[in-house]
C-alpha cells in the first residue's frame, strides 16, 4: 500500500496529515527517509518508522454507535461543542485531538447530519468504509422517519421516482407506513440531507429522522448516546454485504 495509507492504517492521522509527516521527512522506512509519496510499503516486510518509533499495522475495530440529536459526525468542526467522538471509549483516539503513534483511531462510516439521530458505524478500516459507502455495493439504510403532516400514499410514485438536484439525482428506494406520519424509508445513495430534501420538495417536513439499520446491522435496543462493539460475526456479515470475504 501507499506510505500515507499505511501510516494512517497504523494510527498515525488522518492520510492527508501521513502525506505531510511523509513530506517533511518524518518517515524511515528500512532505516532510509522517504519522501516519495508513491512509495510502496509492507508492514510484514519493511520497518516503518516515525521519529524513531517503529509503527505497527492497528487492528480492525467496529463499533456501533446510537448518535443523538445535536451532536455533529466531525472531529474538525472547532465550534462543535457536542461530537461523536465525545461518545466513544477514551481508547478509540480521534486523530484531530491525539496524536500519537500505534493508537487506534477511528472515523465514522457516512454521516448523520446534527439534527438525526441513530446507527452511527465508527471504524479504522478503510477499505471496508469505502465499499459500505459505494453505492456500486447497494448497502441499503433503513430510516424512520416522523412527517409534520399526514403521508399522502399518492405521493408515493413520484417521491420513489426521484428528481434532479444541484448534486445529483434524490430519490428514496422504499417507503413503508407505520402510522399516518411515521414512515420506514429505505436510502442507498446518500448525498447531504437528502431525506429531508426528498420529503421537502413534496411539500412535507421531517420532524426526526433516525437511521434505525446499515446493511446487516440493526440498532436494536441500544440507548441514545450509547454504544457497543461489534460481534465477530456481525463483522463477517458486514463484509460479505460487500463482498469482502
Amino acid at each position: 500500500m501507499r506510505i500515507a495509507h499505511a501510516l494512517a492504517s497504523a494510527g498515525l492521522g488522518s492520510r492527508r496529515k501521513c502525506e505531510v509527516f511523509v513530506t517533511n521527512g518524518a518517515i524511515s522506512v528500512n532505516g532510509e527517509v522517504v519522501q516519495d509519496l508513491g512509495r510502496q510499503v509492507d508492514f510484514q516486510n519493511d520497518t516503518i518508522m516515525y521519529r524513531q518509533k517503529v509503527l505497527q499495522l492497528a487492528p480492525h475495530v467496529y463499533y456501533l454507535l446510537n448518535k443523538p440529536e445535536g451532536y455533529v459526525v466531525t472531529a474538525q468542526d472547532m465550534h462543535a461543542k457536542k461530537t461523536v467522538f465525545d461518545l466513544l471509549p477514551r481508547h478509540l483516539v480521534n486523530a484531530t485531538r491525539q496524536s500519537s503513534t500505534n493508537r487506534v483511531r477511528v472515523f465514522p462510516v457516512g454521516r448523520l447530519d446534527k439534527d438525526t439521530s441513530g446507527l452511527l458505524l465508527m471504524t479504522n478500516d478503510g477499505d471496508l468504509a469505502n465499499r459500505l459507502i459505494h453505492p456500486r455495493f447497494h448497502v441499503e439504510k433503513w430510516y424512520q422517519v416522523k412527517l409534520h403532516r399526514a403521508w399522502d400514499e399518492r405521493d408515493r410514485n413520484k417521491v420513489l421516482e426521484g428528481f434532479h438536484s444541484y448534486d445529483g439525482f434524490l430519490k428514496l428506494e422504499e417507503i413503508r407506513p407505520i402510522s399516518p406520519r411515521i414512515l420506514m424509508v429505505e436510502l442507498r445513495e446518500g448525498k447531504k440531507r437528502q431525506i429531508r430534501r426528498v420529503f421537502q420538495r413534496f411539500e412535507y417536513d421531517v420532524v426526526m429522522l433516525n437511521r434505525y439499520s446499515f446493511g446487516p446491522l440493526k440498532l436494536g435496543h441500544l440507548a441514545p448516546g450509547k454504544g457497543r462493539f461489534l460481534t465477530s460475526f456481525e463483522a463477517r456479515e458486514l463484509r460479505k454485504a460487500v463482498d469482502q470475504a
